[in-house]
């Protein structure tokens, strides 16, 4: 049980790095489809449902943004180390 547990867990880990390569990335459009999916099916969100758009973008955006910053921060530390 424990053999196949860890081969599924080198096989997510191999589609991850494929498509994605950043766990920020990874867990900030997770997030992102969460909340929309909250919003679909909640009937107390249902004003939001006009603006699942703008979430969309918005959501993917700060994620991009935020990971970009850390690979930025990352280089700019180990560039100071040097």
């Amino acid at each position: 049980m424990e053999r196949n547990s860890h081969i599924i867990v080198k096989v997510i880990l191999a589609i991850y790095n494929f498509f994605v390569g950043d766990i920020v990335i990874l867990i900030g459009v997770t997030a992102t489809m969460i909340i929309l999916a909250l919003i679909n099916k909640v009937d107390g969100l249902e004003p939001l449902r006009d603006g699942m758009g703008a979430i969309l973008i918005v959501g993917v955006l700060a994620t991009l943004v935020l990971s970009e910053a850390r690979g930025i921060a990352t280089s700019e530390r180990s560039a100071s180390i040097r």
